[in-house]
């Protein structure tokens, strides 16, 4: 799987503070980790979710169903 590509202005180490994509990568997981946590959702069960074909939008909008109760 290929990751996606960033804009160089984000991804450039010229500018201090600046993150590269796998930070970007890893801190978006990680929030997404925490929020499933919060909403039940297990991070194997996201897996199991991603691997199976899931869109990233379906995805988000389960996580979001979960929070509201709808799931």
């Amino acid at each position: 799987m290929e990751l996606p590509r960033f804009p160089d202005s984000l991804t450039s180490g010229d500018c201090a503070g600046s993150l590269d994509a796998t930070d970007v990568l890893q801190q978006t997981v990680a929030k997404l980790v925490r929020y499933g946590d919060r909403v039940g959702v297990r991070p194997e069960e996201m897996i199991s979710l991603l691997d199976s074909g899931i869109s990233i939008q379906d995805f988000l909008a389960f996580l979001a169903a979960k929070s509201s109760g709808a799931a």
